[in-house]
C-alpha cells in the first residue's frame, strides 16, 4: 500500500496585513502565525542569508500549481514522471503546499514566509492525487532531480514497503552529494515508512517527523529509531485558490528541514551533504521518541562554522503585523484532547476565549469524516489533503462556547481523537 505521508489544508482567516522590516521580522501577513520558523531559529539565520537561487531544492510530489502563486518567485523547470513530459501542473494541491513551505518569498508584504526564500524550487511530479505515488515513480523522481542539478530532494510522500528502486535511488543521490529529506509518516507508531527509513543505512537521508511548539511529537506523528529528526508539523502554506492557509501533518516537517539545509548550503556551497546532515543531527533539541531531535537552524550553522554562537539582535523598521487577540499578555494557549467514536455525526463543545484556534482530527474517522464550526455567522470547514489528519483553524474574536461538528459519509463506528489548541475559559 502506498499513500501520502500527510497533509491537510484549512482556510486561514482574518490575517492582518502590516508593513515590517527585513531581517528576522518579515512583513508577510501570515508571519504572526509562523511559529515554526521562530522555534527552529530559521528567522535568526535570515539575518545572514535568505537563500541563493543557485541552490536547487527538488520537490518530489504532485507538482506545482499551474496557476501562478505570487509568493513562489524562484521556480525552475521540472519533470512529470507520471506523464513523462515537462508538464508539472499540480491538480491535487499537495506538492504546491509543500513547495510553498520551503520556498515562499518572505518580506514581500504578501502571503507567507517560507524557510528558504531565494532557493530555487524544482517540481518533480510523481503522483496525481490522493491515491499516492508508487515507489518506482518516487525513485525515478529522485534520480531525475539528482541528474538535473538538485542539491536537496524533498519527499513528503511515503510507502510502507522497502523497495529496491527507491533504495538504489537514494544510494545514487548519496554518490552525487545530494541530500534526501523525507517524511516519517503519520501512523502514530514505529512502523518504518520509505524512503525515510533508508536513513538508517544512508547518512544523506533524513527521516523527519512532526512536532509541536513544545517539542513533543504529535499523536499522529510516526516515531521510533528509524526517525532521525523532527520539525514543526503544523505550518502556514499557500494554496492556489485560497492563498495563505494552515495545515498540519508530517508532510510539512520535511520542507522545514529542506529549507534550512538550503540556507546552510547557500552560506557555503562546497559543503558536503553528509556534513549538513551531521550538523542538523548534532545540534537538534532532544525529542522523546525519535533518534535525534528538533532541528535548530542557527545552531547547525554555528556547528559548521558559518555564524557565531549567538545571533545578532534583529533590526526592524516600520510596524509589524497586529497579533491575534489573546486573553492577557502573559496567557498561553492550552491543549484539549478528547476521544470518542462517531457513526454519522458527533459534536464536541469548546469553551473558547479570544485567540487562535487550531483543531486536529486524527484516527479512523479522519478517513471519511469532516469537521465544521460556526462562529459569528461564519461557517469554518476543514479541507483535507490527506486521510490521516484533518485541521480546522480560525481566529476567535469573542468569548463563548462553540461546537465542532464531525460529519461522516458512512455509518460504521469510527474512533477519533480531536485535539484543540486554543485559549479556553473556565
Amino acid at each position: 500500500m502506498h499513500r501520502f505521508a500527510a497533509a491537510v489544508l484549512v482556510l486561514l482567516v482574518a490575517l492582518l496585513a502590516g508593513v515590517g522590516g527585513a531581517g528576522a521580522d518579515p512583513n508577510d501577513p501570515a508571519w504572526q502565525y509562523e511559529w515554526g520558523q521562530r522555534l527552529t531559529r530559521t528567522s535568526d539565520l535570515w539575518q545572514v542569508t535568505t537563500g541563493d537561487p543557485g541552490v536547487v531544492i527538488a520537490v518530489v510530489d504532485t507538482g506545482l500549481s499551474p496557476v501562478p502563486v505570487p509568493d513562489m518567485t524562484h521556480v525552475i523547470p521540472g519533470w512529470d514522471i507520471v506523464g513523462n513530459d515537462s508538464s508539472t501542473g499540480d491538480t491535487f494541491g499537495h506538492g504546491t503546499w509543500v513547495s510553498s513551505v520551503i520556498g515562499a518569498m518572505g518580506n514581500n508584504g504578501a502571503g507567507i514566509a517560507g524557510y528558504c526564500w531565494n532557493c530555487s524550487i524544482m517540481p518533480v511530479r510523481v503522483a496525481a492525487g490522493r491515491q499516492g505515488a508508487v515507489a518506482p515513480n518516487i525513485a525515478a523522481g529522485i534520480r531525475w532531480a539528482v541528474d538535473h542539478g538538485a542539491r536537496i530532494v524533498n519527499v513528503s510522500l511515503a510507502s510502507n514497503e522497502d523497495d529496491p528502486d527507491e533504495y538504489s535511488a537514494v544510494e545514487y543521490a548519496q554518490s552525487h552529494n545530494v541530500l534526501v529529506v523525507a517524511s516519517a509518516g503519520n501512523g502514530g507508531n514505529t512502523a518504518p515508512l520509505y524512503p525515510a527509513a533508508y536513513g538508517a543505512t544512508f547518512p544523506n537521508v533524513l527521516s523527519v517527523a512532526g512536532t509541536d511548539e513544545s517539542d513533543h511529537l504529535y499523536s499522529w506523528a510516526s516515531r521510533g529509531p528509524t526517525v532521525t529528526l523532527s520539525a514543526p508539523g503544523c505550518t502556514q502554506l499557500l494554496d492556489s485558490s485560497l492563498g495563505a492557509a494552515s495545515g498540519c501533518g508530517s508532510s510539512f516537517a520535511p520542507p522545514a528541514v529542506s529549507g534550512i539545509a538550503g540556507l546552510l548550503v547557500s552560506l557555503r556551497p562546497q559543503l558536503g551533504m553528509d556534513q549538513i546532515a551531521a550538523a542538523l543531527e548534532a545540534t537538534a533539541h532532544h525529542v522523546d521518541g525519535i533518534g535525534k531531535g528538533r532541528v535548530d537552524a542557527w545552531a547547525a550553522a554555528h556547528y559548521l562554522g558559518l555564524v557565531g554562537e549567538q545571533p545578532p539582535a534583529p533590526t526592524t523598521t516600520g510596524t509589524t503585523p497586529t497579533p491575534a487577540p489573546t486573553p492577557t499578555p502573559t496567557a498561553s494557549p492550552q491543549v484539549l484532547v478528547t476521544t470518542g467514536v462517531v457513526r454519522r455525526t458527533d459534536t464536541v463543545r469548546l469553551p473558547l476565549a479570544p485567540g487562535r484556534l487550531e483543531v486536529q482530527l486524527y484516527g479512523a474517522a479522519a478517513k471519511d469524516c469532516s469537521m465544521s464550526m460556526r462562529m459569528g455567522g461564519t461557517l469554518f470547514v476543514d479541507l483535507p489533503g490527506e486521510r490521516n489528519v484533518h485541521t480546522l483553524a480560525a481566529i476567535v474574536r469573542k468569548r463563548g462556547d462553540f461546537t465542532v461538528t464531525i460529519r461522516c459519509s458512512s455509518v460504521n463506528r469510527k474512533p477519533y481523537e480531536l485535539t484543540a489548541n486554543a485559549f479556553f475559559h473556565a
